[in-house]
């Protein structure tokens, strides 16, 4: 009888969940798509030997993803967490949904921590070298490529889970 409760005051509106998924799927194709377009953008700054195709394609990545990742992940995160709690699914419930909420996380602290940093650094080195000049990369390149390849596998994988809904319960606490 107490599920069955809390169950209930749990639900949210039809309309209102429908906004809420909507807005929860729009965020996160946004955020997909912007790591894609920064995937894209990397891998043609490390394979180009034109210097001004190199200096576009990494001053456009923090141009890109500089003002938009941090709200866009953060609105991902939010909606996506808020959709757990007041639905079926819950948040720690089935754990296809606990390994979202774990690869988003990860996702969600390193934009700030990591990602947006390089950004900044790659947008300084093309502000320093001259306009005719390839940039010498060091490792700062294959970092930027990394964590777009790696970053684009959690965001598919997520949806992917979404889709599919594989595994089971989790195991209740306590």
């Amino acid at each position: 009888m107490t599920t069955t409760i809390e169950r209930s005051t749990r639900r949210l509106a039809p309309t209102t969940r429908k906004w809420l998924l909507l807005l929860h799927i729009v965020v996160s194709v946004g955020w997909l798509g912007l790591n894609v377009g920064n995937l894209t953008l990397a891998i043609t700054g490390l394979t180009t030997d034109d210097p001004a195709t190199q200096h576009f394609a990494f001053g456009a990545m923090y141009l890109i993803g500089g003002p938009l990742l941090v709200p866009v992940s953060l609105l991902a995160y939010a909606s996506g967490i808020l959709l757990g709690y007041y639905s079926r699914w819950g948040v720690f419930r089935y754990r296809w949904v606990l390994v979202k909420f774990t690869l988003t996380t990860i996702a969600v602290v390193l934009v700030p921590l990591s990602l947006l940093p390089g950004l900044r650094e790659l947008s300084a080195l093309m502000t320093t070298t001259p306009t005719g000049t390839l940039a010498d990369l060091g490792q700062l390149g294959t970092s930027m490529l990394s964590a777009g390849i790696v970053s684009t596998a959690m965001y598919v994988t997520c949806a992917v889970l979404s889709v599919l809904k594989p595994w089971g319960r989790t195991r209740r606490l306590g």
